[in-house]
């Protein structure tokens, strides 16, 4: 069974008590004769009494003082023997824990002290620790309790400073940033940013396996018009504006195991439409084919949503991307009205209003009207 034993009991200079106030306090604590057998002894200070073997030695020996000091701790049996009151050795006994209870209290508070010391001769001599410091000191004494993402992103770096790459570890906030920072700067972009920043942003594996393992991935020409409905009805929006645009790409063949599909080649039109998973085979003359007839999509094509909240809500949504697809510049005006009504009555059929289109690569605006009985 453990014990505890309060130590608080005991003054704070205890340890450095000798003579007379030594024996004043182990009257006061433990009672007379512990005191008498301690004082018979000499033993009087604390160190002393805390590095005595057998305090009841010294009573195997006859002397006038001894056997007086005798006759009151212990009890003298018809035969002869002597027994030790059991106070007594009680009385020592807690004297002796609550001591070495001080010793380890004033040990940690003494470590404490140096490791304050330490710590405060540390952040002193370097400046960035002595700003991060009264940073954080300030922002204490502003008693915000809201969680800004300039304090994750600074409590990740220095988190993650002591521990091995492989061992670092990121806030949610901090992996959300990342995988913006990747999406929209790039790849290039984002490796040069933590080249210098490494504790701070995940690796680009890291950020792959987020994204496989999310909804963020998206198949080359699937639109994702389910997802469009759980957003638009999480923000309670009804009416939204569609956009189409193009962007260079480098020409590039991938495999995408997801889809057991080749990314990269024109992806096929049929009334405007892009096919999805078009370029998938088992076949190594199929594929050979593809890569000797095929247009590899020097343009990626993309579709955003951008939500248009009531006048109540003075927050703007952000844009939701529909589909993204590659291909070359051999689709027509035509191609782009089709894919635009077939937007439209998808969105419609999810109860949502697309009121407007436009596409940078014609710079048309084609607004569509319909009375609330129609279609």
């Amino acid at each position: 069974m453990n014990n505890y034993y309060d130590a608080t009991i005991i003054p704070n200079n205890l340890l450095s008590l000798k003579g007379d106030e030594f024996y004043k306090f182990i009257k006061q604590l433990s009672g007379e004769m512990p005191c008498e057998i301690l004082k018979i002894q000499l033993i009087d200070s604390t160190e002393a009494f805390m590095n005595s073997d057998n305090l009841f030695d010294i009573f195997k020996y006859n002397s006038p003082e001894i056997n007086c000091l005798r006759d009151k701790i212990y009890f003298r049996a018809e035969n002869g023997d002597y027994i030790l009151k059991s106070g007594i050795t009680t009385n020592l006994s807690l004297l002796t824990n609550l001591l070495n209870e001080k010793k380890k209290e004033q040990q940690n508070v003494n470590f404490n002290q140096q490791q304050e010391q330490i710590y405060s001769n540390i952040i002193n001599n370097n400046p960035l620790l002595k700003s991060l410091f009264r940073w954080y000191e300030h922002n204490d004494t502003l008693k915000n309790n809201e969680s800004t993402f300039l304090t994750a992103f600074i409590d990740c770096i220095v988190n993650n400073l002591n521990k091995s790459p492989n061992n670092y570890r990121y806030s949610k906030s901090v992996e959300q940033f990342a995988l913006s920072l990747f999406i929209l700067g790039g790849k290039m972009t984002y490796q040069f940013v933590r080249m210098n920043l490494s504790p701070a942003l995940p690796s680009v594996q890291t950020l792959n396996k987020l994204i496989s393992n999310s909804d963020l991935k998206i198949n080359e020409a699937h639109f994702l018009f389910n997802k469009l409905h759980e957003y638009l009805n999480g923000i309670d929006v009804k009416y939204a504006f569609g956009s189409e645009d193009c962007t260079g790409v480098i020409r590039k063949i991938n495999y995408d195991q997801q889809t057991n599909s080749f990314v990269g080649f024109a992806t096929p039109l049929v009334n405007g439409i892009p096919v999805s998973k078009y370029y998938q085979t088992n076949s190594f003359d199929q594929l050979e084919s593809w890569f000797s007839s095929s247009d590899k999509s020097s343009l990626l094509n993309i579709h955003m949503i951008q939500p248009l909240p009531s006048s109540n809500n003075s927050t703007v949504p952000s844009a939701f991307l529909l589909s993204g697809y590659g291909v070359v510049n051999t689709y027509t005006s035509m191609d782009i009205l089709r894919r635009w009504l077939f937007i439209f009555d998808n969105c419609l059929q999810k109860n949502i209003r697309i009121i407007g289109f436009s596409t940078g690569e014609i710079i048309l605006f084609c607004y569509l009207r319909f009375n609330s009985s129609e279609r």
